[in-house]
């Protein structure tokens, strides 16, 4: 029977920066046939971004009236940084003082590796229970996430294949392994402004129109709002302007036209029409009193979404009292996971080790927490079958 801690480490072994590679997929390919699973590999390309290697093991038939329980995951990882700010080499896993160190090892090797054995010891402790269990594992959690869970959610439609409930493997604990689950996220999109004025001599203003003037107002007034006070099941929405994108080399020359680029995280107070028709309207007004155009383009990577006290959230929250003895929050706060496509299909939730280090230089994950994990996925998986 595999380990979770040698499968994490193997794991981390591949130099998995996003996209993943060919060579991980066989691995864990050929670990899921060893242990009863059929596996299909799914690439995709297309749609402006690169290709993506991902795949879906199974165990059990599908569309049957058994139920079907989910793990969502990723082993791409990002890029590890300077190498020489590294204790020891990102790709070469090391144990020190009770620690997995790693790129990958919290997001989200390890806790793939502890899904993968949690499931593999409640098949052999369980050999009747009557469902499907399966694994969706990409290759571009961590970039464009064009061709990756979103395609293969897309794909699982197309086949009529139905999911009752998904666990994503992120790294959801707060301060101590299961304290908080995360059960939901806003929705995020990208807003792009270009401001067009006119172009002229820094020296005879009166005879241009300085966009960059019209975005500075354009910038402090959407800073200034509030954008509202929050929701039922979320905190409130906001807006950062993360790029100014401006090719003008020349000094003396009022440039024609400028980018802009902002990240709103909006709850479920917004929808598509609203945000649009809240960022025409003000643009309008500020860029008719100063005397300048606009184009906007919106680009939406994911809607609000919540799994918050549903009956499959319930089955991890009662596993980790059993567990560890603990309460687990639920929470939607942070960024975007692989869970926003997934909700179309399920409902799903994301829990997992304690989020301290990921994307930092000397990542790591306590071992401890790790077996901790996979003694709470086992336990969860017997309530949903048992239920």
């Amino acid at each position: 029977m595999l380990d979770t801690i040698e499968l994490s480490k193997k794991l981390i072994s591949f130099d998995s920066v996003t996209p993943a590679k060919q060579d991980i997929f066989d691995f864990l390919i050929k670990v899921f046939e060893e242990n009863g699973f059929t596996t299909k590999q799914l690439n995709f390309d297309g749609d402006g971004s690169y290709e993506v290697i991902n795949i879906m093991a199974t165990y059990g038939p599908t569309n049957t009236n058994g139920k079907h329980f989910n793990f969502l995951c990723h082993v791409d990882v990002v890029p590890p940084g300077n190498l020489e700010d590294w204790d020891t080499p990102p790709f070469e896993p090391t144990i020190k003082d009770g620690y997995l160190y790693g790129r990958g090892s919290e997001d989200m090797k390890g806790c793939t590796a502890a899904s993968m054995v949690s499931v593999f010891k409640f098949i052999k402790e369980n050999k009747d229970f009557n469902g499907t269990i399966s694994f969706i594992i990409t290759g571009d959690e961590e970039a464009d996430s064009v061709n990756g869970v979103k395609k293969v959610v897309k794909w699982l439609k197309e086949n009529n294949i139905r999911i009752d409930g998904s666990i994503a493997t992120e790294s959801s604990s707060e301060k101590i392994i299961g304290d908080q689950i995360k059960v939901g996220r806003k929705g995020a999109v990208d807003i792009q402004i270009e401001i067009i004025g006119k172009q002229g001599h820094a020296a005879y203003p009166q005879l241009a129109q300085n966009p960059l003037h019209c975005l500075s107002k354009v910038i402090s007034f959407f800073d200034n709002q509030k954008l509202d006070n929050g929701a039922e099941y979320f905190e409130p929405s906001t807006l950062q302007f993360t790029q100014i994108n401006l090719n003008n080399k020349a000094k003396n020359v009022i440039p024609e036209k400028l980018i802009t680029v902002g990240d709103m995280r909006f709850n479920d107070n917004w929808d598509e029409e609203k945000i649009q028709n809240f960022f025409n309207e003000h643009l309008t007004k500020i860029c008719s009193e100063n005397n300048c155009k606009f184009n906007l383009k919106l680009t939406f990577r994911g809607m609000p979404f919540h799994a918050f006290n549903d009956p499959f959230t319930k089955h991890c929250i009662k596993a980790i009292k059993a567990v560890t003895g603990l309460d687990a929050g639920q929470d939607t706060g942070g960024g975007t996971s692989d869970a926003r496509f997934m909700q179309e299909v399920c409902p799903v939730f994301e829990f997992g080790t304690i989020n301290k280090t990921l994307h930092k230089v000397n990542e790591c994950v306590s071992i401890d927490d790790l077996k901790t994990t996979e003694e709470i996925y086992i336990k969860t998986l017997k309530n949903f079958f048992d239920n």
